[in-house]
């Protein structure tokens, strides 16, 4: 499933960079969440600073946010295609 989100917002970010004549460039997470749903963010930032702390909004959520949105369900996917081998191979 994160392979499949990854290869659809690669094809988002594509026809978006040929539409306005730019270099190709992956759209950060932070964008994407912004596109499919502004409010959960919003609400998302004050729950995590208050309840878990501010060092965990600043040092681990926000750098992902700005980081390429499909290279991270790449590596999601391959995370758990791992995951997944590992726990066949132990059953």
């Amino acid at each position: 499933m994160f392979f499949i989100f990854g290869v659809i917002r690669v094809w988002f970010d594509w026809r978006e960079t040929i539409s306005v004549a730019d270099p190709f460039r992956f759209a950060e997470t932070g964008a994407v969440w912004v596109q499919i749903h502004f409010g959960s963010l919003l609400m998302f930032q004050p729950a995590i600073e208050r309840y878990v702390g501010p060092w965990l909004w600043e040092k681990v959520i926000f750098p992902v946010l700005l980081a390429p949105f499909a290279p991270i369900m790449f590596g999601l996917s391959v995370v758990f295609l791992l995951l997944a081998k590992w726990k066949a191979r132990r059953a």
